[in-house]
């Protein structure tokens, strides 16, 4: 196949390295890969130990002039957020009501299954978390975890 996967989004940021400090300290992440500059100009973040591998989102300087993010409809045509996967929803939930986060909502479900909620990062991009259905038959309803037995375990 020609065209495999989405490599990453990008976010024009006012403060590069401020948010690259955000993103690893309240959503885990490491940075993979930058530019070398100081002040950097731009930096790729995320879970794994490369770009090869795993999600990853470029934070790169802002150049232009533009409108913040927080103003944009929510709804309005155009990218809106980027989702990120958490493994358990309401862990993730309470770490970011920890780290100061203010939710854009009350949970709800996601197209194509699970719980999830928006957020904002410290300069308005809207993010979301969001738990799957696992392999293991393990999701989250809400608040509350639900363990499906596979037919095959019994």
């Amino acid at each position: 196949m020609l065209f495999t996967a989405v490599d990453h989004p990008a976010i024009a940021c006012s403060d590069v390295q401020g948010q690259i400090d955000w993103y690893c300290r309240v959503l885990g992440m490491r940075v993979v890969a930058t530019d070398g500059k100081t002040p950097p100009g731009g930096a790729v973040v995320g879970y794994g130990d490369g770009t090869a591998g795993g999600a990853v989102i470029e934070l790169m300087a802002a150049r232009d002039a533009g409108p913040a993010p927080q103003t944009f409809a929510r709804w309005q045509p155009g990218l809106r957020h980027v989702a990120l996967r958490v493994t358990d929803f309401d862990r993730a939930v309470a770490r970011l009501k920890d780290a100061g986060v203010t939710f854009l909502g009350e949970p709800g479900r996601a197209l194509g299954g699970g719980p999830i909620v928006s957020f904002r990062d410290p300069e308005g991009n809207e993010l979301q978390i969001v738990q799957r259905e696992s392999e293991r038959g393990v999701r989250s309803q809400g608040s509350e975890s639900v363990v499906r037995r596979r037919l095959s375990d019994s």
